[in-house]
């Protein structure tokens, strides 16, 4: 795995697969992450830890306070809308990228940052590879960048690896 990463660093081989929004690419972001993990899991299931925030205070260490907003249901889909603190921050999101079993994004809103979290699954379906990336701008990203160098990176990777013993232990 791979950072810290401000808005020089180019972005790493297979962060292509993630369909960056425009202004929140790794080059055009103050703070950004990139993480990948095989995990010994189908990828259907690894896809519904993903989109059940019910479970997400559980499964990932790195979040805390979720909360669906109505008429929100048990799991994330299209265009729903959530909410959750990490990294000391407190996001206001909404999925922005829904395709089963393969492709979630969601574009976030906090006090003085705009971000963006894309998670890929993808390759074997015994073991699937599992992309994700993260970029954000704003005060607050420049913020965790400059008081916490790699602070994002290691939110990404703890999320990653408890993605994989939550996958593999189900």
């Amino acid at each position: 795995m791979v950072g810290p990463f401000g808005a020089d660093d180019p972005a790493p081989p297979g962060a292509g697969d993630i369909r960056w929004p425009a202004g929140l690419s790794p080059g055009w972001s103050d703070v950004w992450a990139y993480g990948e993990v095989a995990v010994e899991a189908a990828p259907g299931l690894i896809f519904a830890l993903l989109i059940t925030p019910g479970r997400w205070e559980h499964d990932f260490s790195v979040i805390r306070k979720v909360r669906v907003a109505p008429p929100g249901g048990a799991a994330l889909g299209p265009d729903s809308e959530f909410e959750f603190e990490t990294n000391e921050l407190r996001l206001y999101a909404q999925v922005i990228e829904f395709v089963a079993d393969s492709r979630l994004a969601w574009s976030g809103q906090g006090t003085d940052i705009s971000a963006y979290q894309a998670w890929v699954i993808s390759g074997q379906a015994t073991t699937p590879q599992v992309r994700a990336g993260f970029a954000a701008r704003g005060a607050a990203a420049i913020a965790l960048r400059e008081t916490s160098v790699g602070g994002a990176q290691r939110t990404l990777d703890r999320w990653l690896a408890d993605l994989r013993i939550a996958a593999e232990t189900a």
